[in-house]
């Protein structure tokens, strides 16, 4: 069963592996910056194979009409964007977006993406957006004559750990963080069990990455054979 845990299992197991069980060096305030880079490690090697898990749909924003058509003109949604029409706060990068006009209860109609395609057109605008390009940290259009509604379909972030309490939202992921947040503890003191504790984490990861690859019917990835494996006893 896949299950999510919290930040303070990450650092005690951290402080276990470090052979420092009653904290007295490893704190929770000194182990989170490295639980926070080995929690978004993990997350982009999951993003990167698309697990499903960072997918977040039907975020419903509005572009409002340009005053009148010109051309010259472009319009954005970004992270400075009055609310509620602002980008959402754990958007990576958008994915898809569709349109309609705002207030209608009309289907959605899938607009063309033109990220790396050379930019927005130059042209007159119309009723509909057609087009969006994400540049800058930004969505851009060319602008509609009437109030526009979108949907959005984007690759999320999970929100950083805060505290003990926080919660590990990748799913049965604790152990993989804690090895390399032991890793980077270690290194940072220059201990020799770093090496150790990061291919732990490496370890921790393929598997995580295999359960993903097999949820999503691919095949193309191999776990490395058990011998090749480091072993996983206590620091001594």
């Amino acid at each position: 069963m896949h299950v999510r845990g919290a930040a303070g299992q990450v650092t005690s197991l951290v402080r276990s592996l470090l052979n420092d069980a009653e904290g007295n060096l490893f704190t929770d305030s000194v182990l989170l910056p490295y639980a926070n880079a080995a929690y978004r490690k993990v997350q982009r090697a999951l993003a990167n194979i698309q697990s499903g898990s960072f997918l977040s749909d039907n975020v419903l924003l509005m572009v409002p009409a340009v005053a009148g058509t010109d051309p010259s003109l472009q319009v954005s949604i970004t992270d400075a964007t009055a609310p509620p029409n602002q980008l959402p706060i754990d958007l990576l990068v958008p994915l898809k977006l569709w349109e309609r006009a705002s207030g209608s209860s009309d289907d959605f109609i899938e607009m063309t993406d033109l990220t790396d395609h050379g930019g927005l057109p130059s042209q007159p605008q119309g009723l509909a957006l057609e087009y969006w390009e994400w540049r800058a940290d930004g969505l851009y259009f060319i602008g509609a004559t009437q109030d526009t509604q979108i949907r959005l379909r984007y690759e999320k972030a999970y929100p950083a750990l805060a505290d003990a309490t926080s919660a590990v939202l990748v799913r049965d992921a604790v152990e993989t963080i804690a090895y390399f947040t032991a890793a980077m503890a270690a290194a940072a003191r220059g201990a020799p069990q770093a090496a150790r504790w990061d291919g732990a984490g490496s370890d921790g990861l393929e598997d995580l990455l295999l359960r993903a690859t097999q949820r999503e019917q691919y095949s193309g990835r191999r776990r490395r054979p058990y011998t090749s494996r480091q072993g996983y006893g206590p620091i001594v």
